[in-house]
């Protein structure tokens, strides 16, 4: 985990930190609850609000500029409508072509600039001469010549039949205009052009808008990019929106002023529903947080009083007085407390007894005893194949057994102990010296056991130690157990403690220490013994004999270190060693001896692995070694504890070629139908089985049958141990193959033997 997270995590959980407090932790969610939910109504709504706002005031201006437009397109058509009337007559077609000369002062006198709301009036003859210019100056009109061209200018050319009107800048000021084509009554003919303008002053704009008091409209300059642009100031939303001029482009833009009332009154309304909301949050936040802390953290932190009371008081109790769910907790808890004070009692007894045989587990040995000055000798008791038993007998067996083994352990003196401390094994210790004859004792023990069928005799196993003086409980179990497994490494009885059987488990304990490693360091090695035809003396294999030459220890004997491997599970790798070993260097000696082939011993432990046979054929694959150059050597001890499995593997590595040698046999009791059932190719007579076979006894005779026996079987035979010429040539005359031995050859290097390969 990076610094950072350690930081935060210390922060949290440190003496002063919110994860020791529940009212800072419940402060803190209130405040993660409320920040956010203020966010919103604070924020968030009031800007949702404010934005329609905005939307509406977007389309209030878009409405009144149309109303402004609309206003000024009425005067428009107004004026228009005024110009036709005067364009139409036949007197205004005759004067523009020269021929009435009164028209001027009939047609346009005071009235009719008054009467029309125009400022500016004007015609043209056909030919485009500007026949009279007039302006209403006050009460009187006036001659304005200029401005009456430059109004006319504004018109496009040439002027379409229905006229042309709009809003023109000249000189500075806006004028709203319109001009009509001269004709007669009966519109006939083309006699120039009619012009009425009026001037758009503040005041003549304000009265052509019909809600002057909802917004104020102005001429202004167009704008640079001539579009319709809003500006939202403070108070007030400024909207400028061109006009169209009679010809060409737009020349002024209405500009509009509208207040922002409704904007005000929102933002008003805003800050005053802010307001609302805070002080309503801030009093629901202040009613829960005192809610919370009477009603329920006060309740929790007599709790926490209580239940810190509790680790010092097992009896003491919440109070459970509270009405609500905190009430019905502190009941539970008293309940849970009560219950579990109940089992913890219960659990002690059974922790400290054997609930089979009512006996003192290992756990009440040791803590009956363990201040105990006044033990002397303890006896430990182990009944060998407790599972066979139970799969002969049954489980209810097997638990009578156990029991009565321990009634008769318990049947000496008062001080006498018994306990069971494992599945199969019982222990009495005594705290007088001599109290108990363990030969004796382990006599009783074994005196057969009753059944519906008959009477079952066991075999038990022991191990017993004494003191002279008073020693810890735990020491002399110690020395039982030394004095236990020493009996059954040994095949023994009984074993009775003594300091060489300490000093070999140290040396023990030393050599499995000492072996791990014992391959890197170079300290393995593997020597061969060679296998030869007993009629032609050649040889025809090696078997591989694994030596460790320690640097302290000196040469251990395989015979002590291999059960030291087997126990400590480092068979497994020692295996793999000498069988990768003996197939490299015979593969190598090949080159010399190219009928060469190598036996190599299997432990019991390998032959349990569910995946033995493939690793072996794996080794071959990866070393490129042929499977016919390998023999492996089972012992019938390795067979018998899983008959099945080593069936699997035998035949999977005979089907890929390896071959199979069952080895010592005839050291124990041997069963000739192993021959027949296991997948075999050699048999190899042990070293005793052929001494005494040798003879003219039953046992030569049994040789004899088994060398026979063999061959009907189509099994070659090896016999061990041969070591003089004598026996060899007892050998050929029983009929056997192969004989090894020092007859033959030592032990040695396979370099070294394949100088003197025969």
């Amino acid at each position: 985990m990076n610094r950072p997270a350690l930081r935060r995590r210390w922060w949290w959980n440190g003496p002063h930190g919110p994860g020791q407090s529940l009212r800072l932790q419940v402060v803190i969610l209130l405040g993660m609850l409320a920040v956010p939910t203020l966010l919103v109504l604070l924020v968030v709504i009031p800007g949702l609000m404010d934005r329609r706002f905005r939307q509406i005031e977007r389309e209030q201006v878009v409405q009144y500029t149309q109303i402004a437009r609309e206003d000024l397109d009425t005067e428009e058509q107004r004026v228009s409508l005024f110009t036709l009337n005067f364009s139409q007559w036949t007197s205004t077609f005759d004067f523009a072509a020269g021929r009435n000369p009164g028209f001027e002062a009939d047609a346009f006198g005071t009235s009719t600039f008054m009467g029309g709301r125009v400022d500016y009036g004007g015609i043209t003859a056909p030919d485009g001469r500007l026949v009279t210019a007039l302006h209403l100056d006050g009460a009187r009109v006036v001659a304005a010549p200029a401005t009456v061209r430059a109004l006319l200018a504004q018109l496009p050319r040439p002027l379409p039949a229905q006229g042309a009107q709009g809003i023109v800048l000249v000189d500075a000021q806006a004028y709203l205009m319109a001009g009509r084509p001269i004709t007669r009554d009966d519109g006939t003919g083309r006699g120039g052009v009619m012009l009425f303008a009026r001037l758009l002053s503040q005041q003549a704009l304000s009265e052509l808008m019909h809600t002057p008091r909802t917004y104020t409209a102005q001429l202004t300059s167009l704008p640079a990019d001539g579009r319709t642009a809003l500006s939202y100031q403070p108070r007030q939303v400024i909207g400028v929106a061109p006009i169209e001029a009679p010809s060409g482009p737009a020349q002024l833009a209405l500009k509009l002023t509208i207040p922002r009332a409704v904007h005000l009154a929102g933002q008003e309304t805003l800050w005053q529903l802010r307001a609302v909301i805070l002080l309503v949050t801030l009093a629901a936040i202040l009613a829960f947080t005192a809610f919370l802390n009477r009603r329920v953290l006060r309740v929790l932190t007599q709790y926490v009083a209580d239940t810190q009371r509790i680790a010092r008081d097992p009896n003491h109790r919440l109070e459970p007085t509270n009405r609500t769910e905190l009430g019905v907790l502190a009941r539970t808890i008293n309940d849970l407390l009560d219950h579990l004070q109940g089992r913890e009692a219960q659990l002690r007894e059974q922790t400290l007894r054997d609930e089979l045989t009512g006996a003192y587990s290992r756990a009440g040995l040791t803590e009956l005893l363990q201040d105990d000055a006044s033990v002397r000798s303890a006896l430990l008791v182990e009944v060998p194949r407790l599972q066979e038993l139970s799969g002969l007998y049954g489980n209810a067996f097997v638990d009578r057994l156990i029991r009565e083994l321990a009634t008769r352990l318990g049947n000496g003196d008062s001080e006498h102990v018994v306990g069971r401390i494992s599945s199969n094994g019982l222990a009495l210790i005594t705290r007088t010296p001599g109290q108990i004859d363990p030969v004796q004792m382990l006599t009783q023990l074994e005196e057969p056991f009753a059944l519906r069928e008959g009477e079952v005799t066991l075999k038990l196993v022991a191990g017993y130690a004494q003191s002279a003086y008073p020693v810890p409980f735990s020491a002399l179990l110690r020395q039982a157990n030394l004095a236990l497994q020493h009996a059954i490494d040994q095949h023994e009885h009984l074993g009775i403690f003594n300091e060489t059987m300490l000093r070999r488990s140290q040396y023990g304990h030393t050599l499995e220490t000492q072996l791990q490693g014992a391959a890197q360091r170079q300290e393995l090695s593997l020597m061969y013994q060679p296998i030869s035809d007993v009629d032609t003396g050649r040889w025809i294999a090696v078997e591989a004999l694994l030596r460790w030459q320690h640097p302290q220890l000196g040469a251990v004997p395989p015979s002590t270190f291999i059960p030291v491997a087997e126990r400590s599970g480092q068979i497994y790798q020692l295996g793999d060693w000498a069988l990768q070993t003996a197939l490299r260097e015979t593969q190598a000696a090949r080159a010399l001896w190219p009928e060469a082939h190598v036996n190599v011993n299997v432990s019991p432990v390998q032959l349990l692995m569910p995946d033995y046979a493939e690793r072996v054929l794996q080794t071959l694959a990866d070393l490129q070694v042929p499977p016919q150059l390998l023999t492996v050597e089972v012992t019938e001890s390795s067979v018998m504890q899983d008959v099945d499995l080593a069936c699997r593997h035998l035949r999977k590595l005979r089907d890929a070629g390896v071959r199979v040698a069952l080895d010592d046999f005839g050291s124990g009791h041997s069963s000739l139908s192993l021959l027949t059932e296991l997948p075999l190719d050699t048999v190899k007579l042990d070293r005793s089985f052929l001494r005494e076979g040798a003879q003219a006894t039953a046992r030569g005779a049994l040789l004899r049958n088994t060398i026979r026996l063999a061959r009907d079987l189509h099994l070659s035979t090896v016999a061990e141990g041969v070591e003089d010429a004598a026996m060899l040539a007892r050998l050929s005359d029983l009929g056997c193959d192969y004989a090894q031995g020092y007859h033959i050859s030592r032990p040695d290097h396979l370099e070294d033997l394949l100088s003197l390969r025969r």
